[in-house]
């Protein structure tokens, strides 16, 4: 299990992942603005394959959804340039996530979709194969793609 002298169990600590897809434990993190942690949004890391992937989550004390969305979970979104020092670097590192991506332009992985279908980006395109239907989505944003793959 992932260690570091930051992980403190309220603004810095490891959970496990409620998605099946993803083989390794989750890193949440808090802004540390306020003195209460349940209070304040947070931000998770994982690592999906060679990737680290972050998502925000509203405060503990709102729950895991947005108020705004009523689709569940926020997808898991590829950190374009993963840091290289700190508790989220390491993290990274030790999961097996590289720090220098190289640029794929035939599968530009952008994001990671409910079961963990990859979503691309290519000509301006967001693309997704929704996994329950085989059906193949496009949208000119997440946004779009969210609400198509909900539909």
């Amino acid at each position: 299990m992932f260690e570091h002298k930051n992980l403190d169990g309220k603004w810095n600590r490891v959970i496990s992942s409620v998605d099946d897809f993803i083989t390794c434990d989750v890193l949440e993190c808090r802004d540390s603005v306020g003195s209460e942690p349940e209070v304040v949004n947070r931000r998770q890391y994982t690592v999906i394959g060679d990737r680290l992937v972050e998502r925000c989550l509203p405060s503990e004390s709102v729950g895991d959804i947005w108020s705004y969305d009523s689709d569940g979970l926020p997808w898991w979104g590829s950190v374009k340039n993963p840091p290289h020092m700190g508790i989220i670097a390491e993290f990274n590192t030790y999961n097996g996530g590289l720090h220098r991506k190289p640029f794929e332009a035939d599968r530009n992985v952008v994001a990671f979709a409910t079961d963990g279908e990859e979503i691309t980006f290519a000509n301006g395109i967001y693309k997704v194969v929704r996994q329950s239907d085989e059906s193949e989505l496009t949208a000119p944003s997440l946004l779009e793609l969210r609400k198509s793959y909900f539909s």
